[in-house]
C-alpha cells in the first residue's frame, strides 16, 4: 500500500476550528501516520492527521508548483 502523503509533494491542509476555519500548504517532508511533517513559509509544522480538527488534504498539481515557481513576465 502507497504512502497516505508523498514527501516532497504539496498539499493544503483544511481544519475546523471553534472560531472559524483554517488552511495551510506546505510540502511533505516525511510521513509517520497519523503525523505528517511540513515545510512552510520557513517553518517546519507537524499536523496530526487524528484531529478532530483536521478535515481534509488536497495535493497541489504540478503544473500549479511550476505556475508558482516560475517568474512573473
Amino acid at each position: 500500500m502507497a504512502p497516505f502523503f508523498e514527501t516532497g509533494k504539496t498539499y493544503t491542509f483544511y481544519f475546523s476550528q471553534e472560531h472559524g476555519d483554517t488552511s495551510i500548504t506546505g510540502q511533505v517532508v516525511s510521513y509517520e501516520s497519523p503525523l505528517v511533517k511540513i515545510e512552510t513559509e520557513g517553518l517546519t509544522r507537524i499536523i496530526n492527521c487524528s484531529s478532530a480538527y483536521f478535515v481534509e488534504a488536497v495535493a497541489r498539481r504540478e503544473d500549479e508548483d511550476r505556475e508558482k515557481a516560475a517568474p512573473a513576465e
